[in-house]
């Protein structure tokens, strides 16, 4: 059982940094979205901000609007993905937490639609962004990359199979005590 409160402490541990980090995606894709809007505001030729009456620049001149704007609304896609997922995740570990064990059938099933979803959301994703680069007419709209997402979801993946078997031996166990007590 000491073994048990441990996976139990350290998935309370991810449950807490799963928050953490769903707030912080949050916070920064909003971030995104509002500086979207500067740049917006910035090219048709608006004030975005201003310190003691003078204008303050806050993107740099020798980058062109669309790609400030596609690196704006990349991100923006990118960090409202990662949310998503780290709310599914948060999800998990609420359901995980309070069945007191890993070791369930629902807990295989939800970490099994969390690993598939860490695959296909951040293909959907960069596909979206890809889009938006060519639709403002720019080469690159920021730094995007799949493979860890995928590989993310391929070891979620065999970790619901372990914990799938983990519940099946479980139930085998409680078939077993039960039938000895007959």
């Amino acid at each position: 059982m000491k073994t048990l409160q441990t996976i139990q402490k350290t998935f309370r541990v991810f449950q807490i940094l799963t928050k953490i980090a769903f707030i912080l995606s949050i916070v920064g894709a909003s971030l995104c979205a509002v500086g979207a809007l500067c740049a917006v505001a910035w090219y048709t030729g608006g004030q975005v901000f201003g310190l003691f009456g003078e204008p303050v620049t806050i993107f740099a001149s020798g980058d062109s609007m669309n790609q400030t704007l596609a690196v704006m609304l990349s991100d923006l896609v990118l960090l409202v993905t990662d949310a998503i997922l780290l709310a599914f995740a948060g999800r998990y570990l609420k359901t995980e937490q309070a069945d007191g064990t890993p070791f369930t059938e629902n807990g295989a099933n939800l970490i099994r639609r969390l690993g598939i979803r860490c695959i296909w959301m951040p293909i959907v994703a960069i596909v979206i962004v890809s889009v938006i680069t060519v639709c403002l007419g720019v080469e690159r709209g920021g730094d995007i990359s799949n493979l860890p997402s995928v590989v993310t979801g391929i070891v979620l993946i065999l970790a619901s199979l372990i914990f799938r078997y983990g519940a099946e031996l479980q139930e085998q166990n409680r078939l077993l005590i039960s039938d000895g007590k007959r």
